[in-house]
Formats: C-alpha cells, structure tokens, sequence
C-alpha cells in the first residue's frame, strides 16, 4: 500500500513542480557547479558503471582530473568511495553538492550515471550536461514507468538538455544496434554525434570478438584503422561499453592509441562479472544481471566457455519490477543445469510469497535440479558443495551492494564476503 501511494504521488503535477524547483533552487545555492566542468553524462539499462568508470580512467590517465558518481562508486580523481545509497541518483541538493566538492577538488572533467528515475524525479534537472551516451535501452523499471515507451522518453529527455545546454561540446555517443538509440540520432540534431556498433558501418565499431573466461579480444575499426584490443572484461556488453567510452574520448582528441593502452588496464567494477576460482577448479561469478537481456547475455557467455555444469544462485525481485519476475525465471530454466532460489530484496513483500510465486514457474524437480533456500548464506553455500571440478557458479542479483533489505529492516550483507568466507572456511579449497 505504501508503494502504491508513493508512485501515485510521484506521478502528480504539484509533486514535479516541488522537485523541478528543488533542483533549481539546489543549482542556485551552490553557484551552479557545472559550469565549470564539462559534464558527460551516461544512461542506458546495462552497463552503466562499467562505462562511467571507463570514461574516468581514460580522462585521467590521459587529460585532467575527473570527477564520478556511478550506483557502484563515486571517485574524485584518484580518491574513491563506495555509493552507500542504494540507488544512482542521489537527491537534487546531494547532486550539486557533489559536483561543487568536484570544482573544488580541481576536477575539470565529471561523469554521471543517470537513471530513470533521477530523471522523471528531477534529481539530475539544472546540471550543464554537455555530452550524452546511451548504448542500450531494455525492460526496466517498468513497475514506475509502465511501458518502455514511458522508459525510453524519459531517458530521451537527457539529450534534450543536452541540446538546450547549447554546449560547445554538444556531443551524443548512440549504439546504432540499438534501435531507438539508432531512431535518437536520426531525430535530434546535435552538433557533434557519433555512433558505435558491433559487426556494423557505424563509425566505430567491434569486429572478430572472441569471449575467454578470463578475457575478451576485439578488433576495433575506425575508417580505416584497426586496433587489437584485450580487455580484463567478459562477455559481448561490456565490449559495448568500452566502444562507449572510446567514442566520447576521440571526440576530445585523445589518440586511439592511448585510449587503448588505458582501457586495457582498467580493472574490473566491483560486482559486474567478478571471477574467482577455487583449487578445485569451480568458477564463481559474482554479477548484477538485474533485467532479462543482460541475465540472458551473461548466462550465453558461461555457456559458450563452460566445460561443466553451471549453477545459478538466484533472487526474484521485491514489489518493484514484479513482471520481470516469470521472463528472468524462465531464462535461469533454460540456461543453467541447476537453480537456487533464494532472497534479494524482500523488503516490504513478504518473502515467502516471492518464493512461492516464482516457484511455480519453474519446471523442474524440487531437490533434484532445483533448490529453494531462502537464506542467502546458506544458498551460495549450497551451490559450493554441489559443485564440482570445471563447474560454474553464477550468483546474480545483489552484486556490489553491502546491504540487504529484509522484511525485519536492513542488514548487512554481501554476496562477494559470504562467497570468500565460505570458501576461506574450506581450507583444502580457497582462492587460487
């Protein structure tokens, strides 16, 4: 009931007028911060932090000092912190505080990870962006937005204020693989634009890509220049997004070469993909997968390199997003020899009525290649002790976050903690 009254207010006119003003009004009192940066911001469904932390390093390995806020982290050049907020976008106050710190701190350059709900909230409103990315756009957030139409358009209206800035950098950086980042660029003039593919004729684009457990290689193209590219990152999205951020960094005449050599060695965002192995040869992934297309991209990859078995540890989302609730099921059925069922989020809902729901979905044989145990300790410890050598383990769904919402309140908990204690506890078998 709680939920339903909060959205039905979000969605009222006096309820956007307060938070269009709020932003305002925020901008005024600390002296509009974001004019004296230049300000990128990136929103998509998939991937997010993973290009804003990108764009970061190359500007700093190779430019001035650069601010970040992403869902994962927030950094000031070199000094890094941990998003303990749950969500991307913070409140309008809390955003240009954040970017005046940033002025202060002598940073020249920010990167923002937008959200949909930062958006159509007014959070992000009266910020000087000057540059936009998107490179995917899937079902989402569709318990506030109702339909992917209403998601899209309220995506659509950052590079709207991109335009309206009337930035000399006025640069958009648009997948063209996806369609209605392709129908964007088509629609609004911006003064400088790129686009970026996979196997395409866009400008920049990705060929011959080839997926290891450990690494991703790509041929990157552009006219008719070709680089080899290794990244310490897996699967087809995130070679999405390093073509992100190699196409708004060329735009500032950055040399091909050197954002190669930075994108190369950049590490891992903490809770996309992390890969650890124990000595007993079983892999474990610890990963976001939070929407049907990327569960089903990072579930294709494990499949196409697996040698054994893989074992999903996963979660059904609370109140929020209940119609992705059966498609996520029905890809985990599909694309794992073996599934646990267990918590995430059940915050206000009750969690065994999660469970039960989703149960029904699944068409498999209770204790034989499908488990429900709703404690998630006690979950990626069943998946260790049923694993064995060659075996992936796939934990989805709480990624970098340290704090776990329950029907009793909060608590702390960490997926990438619980997985290194279980298997610190097994001595004959830890990390390798």
């Amino acid at each position: 009931m709680f939920w339903k009254l909060k959205n039905i207010l979000r969605w009222s006119i006096p309820y956007k007028i307060y938070k269009s003003s709020e932003s305002e009004f925020a901008k005024l009192y600390f002296w509009n911060p974001s004019k004296d940066m230049i300000v990128i911001w990136v929103t998509w469904t998939d991937g997010k932090s993973t290009t804003c932390n990108l764009l970061h390093k190359i500007l700093n390995d190779n430019l001035w000092k650069t601010a970040l806020f992403t869902t994962v982290n927030n950094k000031f050049w070199d000094e890094e912190h941990a998003n303990r907020y749950k969500m991307t976008n913070v409140s309008a106050w809390q955003t240009q505080e954040f970017l005046k710190t940033a002025v202060e701190k002598w940073c020249k350059y920010c990167i923002l990870e937008v959200s949909s709900h930062g958006i159509s909230q007014k959070r992000v409103a009266n910020v000087e962006y000057d540059g936009a990315v998107l490179t995917n756009i899937s079902e989402e957030h569709l318990d506030y937005h109702k339909t992917l139409l209403d998601y899209a358009n309220t995506k659509k209206e950052l590079f709207q204020w991109v335009l309206r800035n009337q930035s000399w950098l006025g640069l958009a950086v648009i997948n063209k693989d996806d369609n209605i980042g392709k129908s964007w660029e088509e629609e609004m003039a911006f003064q400088k634009n790129i686009s970026f593919g996979i196997n395409t004729s866009w400008e920049i684009r990705a060929n011959d890509i080839k997926q290891y457990i450990d690494h991703t290689e790509f041929t990157l193209q552009y006219l008719s220049q070709e680089f080899k590219i290794k990244l310490n990152l897996l699967w087809r999205f995130n070679v999405y997004n390093a073509l992100a951020a190699i196409s708004v960094w060329y735009w500032l005449k950055i040399p091909f070469e050197k954002i190669i050599k930075s994108i190369e060695n950049f590490k891992q965002v903490n809770g996309r993909m992390n890969h650890y192995l124990d000595k007993r040869w079983v892999h474990y992934f610890v990963d976001y997968a939070h929407t049907p297309a990327a569960l089903r991209a990072v579930l294709d990859f494990l499949n196409n390199i697996k040698e054994g078995k893989i074992i999903v540890v996963f979660w059904a989302p609370w109140v929020r997003d209940q119609e992705k609730r059966p498609k996520m099921w029905a890809i985990v059925d599909q694309f794992s020899d073996l599934m646990i069922l267990t918590d995430d989020d059940p915050a206000s809902e009750p969690r065994q009525q999660i469970l039960d729901q989703v149960a029904k979905w699944v068409k498999r044989k209770l204790w034989d290649d499908f488990w429900i145990m709703p404690d998630r300790e006690l979950a990626i410890e069943l998946a260790y002790w049923l694993a064995k050598k060659w075996d992936i383990i796939l934990i989805a769904g709480k990624w970098h976050e340290t704090v776990q919402l329950t029907n009793l309140g909060k608590r702390h908990y960490s997926d990438i903690e619980t997985l290194e204690e279980i298997i610190d506890n097994d001595k004959e078998n830890d990390l390798v």
